[in-house]
């Protein structure tokens, strides 16, 4: 009965150091959060107090949007490309240099069933 008496005791130490090694642990990382927070404010502080004011934005001019959409669309045609020729190299075709982009077609006007399926395609090879 002694020794049960004794294992009973040397458990309920184990148990009590165990508890009060995870509480220790636990008040030291709320102590270093908290030391860490007012760290960070105070900078935050001083790089917003050093922070030069905003200048005022320059007037919006308006360009004719004909020219917009066009430079657009060549930039566009331009990535295109690039990507296209950059895949058929990945891919192992050589012959790259030969590539031209004769025309783009832009396709909005699919139905939402239709664009719903082609993400949930895409999505689920990645």
């Amino acid at each position: 009965m002694a020794s049960i008496i004794a294992k009973l005791q040397y458990g309920l130490s184990v148990a009590f150091v165990g508890i009060a090694t995870v509480f220790v642990g636990l008040v030291i990382l709320i102590g270093l959060i908290k030391l860490l927070e007012m760290v960070m404010g105070a900078l935050t502080k001083k790089q917003t107090a050093a922070a030069p004011a905003p200048a005022t934005p320059a007037p919006v001019v308006e360009a004719p949007a004909e020219e917009e959409t066009a430079e657009d669309e060549g930039e566009l045609i331009a990535v295109i490309a690039a990507a296209v020729a950059a895949a058929m190299e990945a891919a192992g075709e050589s012959d790259a240099s030969g590539f031209v982009v004769r025309s783009i077609r832009r396709v909005n006007n699919a139905p939402a069933w239709n664009r719903a399926g082609r993400e949930e395609q895409i999505y689920s090879r990645m």
